[in-house]
């Protein structure tokens, strides 16, 4: 497959582009923008451009609104964002403040998201607590793609959960996980492609294991884990939808389709100040670090790093490039 080399800066300038001319505000189209772009960064293609052209047929279908303004409220340690029917990213960003004054006069704070779309790499949303040196837990529902042990049809989304714990002077330690055994997005790389999946990552129509991708989309994937992955995906189902006002998976729209109206994703972030809780928890977690590196164990998001250029799928640039109505490199 042939690849150019671009820069990050570049892919957000063209993502940010594309957005605004079908259809979404600034506000809206930055903050998407820079997400994208910096999945791209991170090498997490899966989350970056290859979504640029679902989003921009979703802003012209009208399953997102393109000039949504994101609603907050606060009571105490408790946030609440209502995207109406936006990005999720700027509802994130418009509901962060309110969110950091909860945990400075509480020492946690709690923050729902209702009716917004794909969160994509759900770690941006800890990797910005733990700037702020706040321990951060955030979860987000999807549509329903999974099928718990025993089902025979999807009930729960790939529904992602990201933690993040800040270290002095280090990077933060980071996991970034869905509960699926594999992601939707890669199933559908795979079926475009052509190439087979692995063995327990999904089921076909009738409940029966499958490596075929096609055979996969009609049926449903594979929990991680068993039913202890279904268990959490449950909890994460419950957390972001059912307090957060949005819709349950089942009922929401798919996100590789631009019909059938707003999915009305939800999602839940808790934020927490360490500092709080314990003096001397700096001094406590580089004793675990040591522990676990001492035994051969890389901490999760230890080697994270951000590249001002990334290789590109030709055609996809060429694609990104016309739907921000741009010519050349």
């Amino acid at each position: 497959m042939e690849t150019r080399q671009i820069a990050v800066s570049r892919i957000r300038e063209v993502c940010e582009a594309a957005l605004a001319r079908h259809g979404a505000s600034p506000d809206q189209a930055g903050p998407t923008a820079a997400a994208l772009a910096q999945a791209e960064a991170e090498g997490n293609s899966i989350c970056g451009l290859f979504y640029l052209p679902h989003f921009c047929a979703h802003l012209q279908s009208g399953k997102l609104d393109g000039q949504a303004v994101p609603q907050v409220s606060r009571d105490g340690a408790v946030v609440r964002v209502d995207a109406a029917y936006g990005f999720v990213h700027p509802a994130f960003a418009a509901g962060l403040p309110a969110l950091l004054a909860a945990v400075a006069a509480t020492g946690l704070g709690a923050m729902s998201i209702a009716n917004s779309y794909n969160s994509l790499a759900i770690g941006h949303y800890v990797r910005a607590l733990a700037g702020q040196g706040l321990i951060g837990i955030a979860v987000s529902n999807s549509p329903a793609t999974v099928a718990p042990p025993g089902a025979m049809r999807p009930l729960y989304g790939t529904n992602p959960l990201a933690w993040a714990v800040p270290r002095a002077g280090q990077t933060p330690i980071v996991a970034d996980q869905s509960m699926s055994a594999v992601t939707r997005t890669e199933v559908l790389r795979r079926a475009a492609a052509g190439r087979a999946l692995e063995p327990g990552w999904a089921q076909d129509r009738a409940g029966q294991p499958t490596l075929d991708a096609q055979a996969a989309l009609a049926g449903a994937i594979l929990p991680a884990g068993g039913q202890r992955g279904a268990n959490i995906a449950l909890l994460i189902e419950i957390l972001s939808a059912a307090l957060s006002g949005g819709a349950l998976s089942i009922g929401q729209t798919p996100l590789d389709a631009p019909q059938g109206g707003p999915p009305r994703v939800g999602q839940f972030l808790l934020a927490l100040d360490p500092a709080r809780f314990s003096p001397d928890h700096a001094a406590r977690i580089e004793d675990l670090a040591e522990a676990l590196a001492g035994a051969g164990v890389r901490l999760p998001g230890a080697t994270w790093g951000l590249a001002d250029a990334v290789p590109v799928p030709a055609a996809l640039w060429q694609e990104a490039l016309s739907l921000a109505e741009e010519a050349g490199g």
